[in-house]
């Protein structure tokens, strides 16, 4: 999709300057300064476009933002695949439990990831989304194969086509 880099470098944009002002200002600032209130609005920003990223550009992924909603998607398939009766619906549910379980698993794993690093090296640890987020880029800036993957994209869940 042709959306997919723009967003991923404004997302990369957003962070970088969420890690820019909080490491120049420090973890010592009053946290109603006007410079942390505009730090906390890049950070948002940059969850805005990440939730804008797979709505537009990665169709059949699971949400990124709402966790309660993949958890729900999660149960209610597993349901179908244990108590399904239909041998069609049991395979789009044992499909999608993958997918929405992967989504959950790295959720759990990021933030347990993130509570770990912002513990031990405090503000520092916004380098590692920053460089996630560049390292995304790059890939879909030298990758031509996931640029095409993700503009043939369809979603059977969200009930849309390319």
């Amino acid at each position: 999709m042709v959306s997919l880099r723009p967003l991923l470098f404004l997302q990369f944009l957003l962070l970088s300057g969420l890690l820019t002002i909080c490491i120049g200002v420090g973890s010592l600032t009053d946290p109603d300064a006007a410079i942390m209130i505009v730090a906390a609005m890049l950070g948002v920003s940059a969850m805005a476009v990440q939730n804008a990223l797979v709505q537009l550009s990665l169709k059949e992924a699971p949400s990124t933002a709402v966790m309660t909603t993949n958890l729900t998607r999660l149960v209610l398939d597993l349901g179908e695949v244990w108590l399904g009766t239909n041998r069609d619906s049991r395979a789009k549910a044992v499909t999608r439990a993958r997918r929405t379980g992967v989504a959950i698993a790295g959720f759990v794993a990021g933030a347990g990831l993130g509570a770990w690093c912002q513990a031990h090296v405090g503000l520092w640890s916004l380098v590692l989304p920053t460089g996630l987020a560049l390292a995304a880029l790059l890939i879909t800036c030298w990758s031509r194969w996931f640029v095409q993957a993700a503009d043939h994209a369809q979603s059977p869940l969200r009930g849309e086509t390319d």
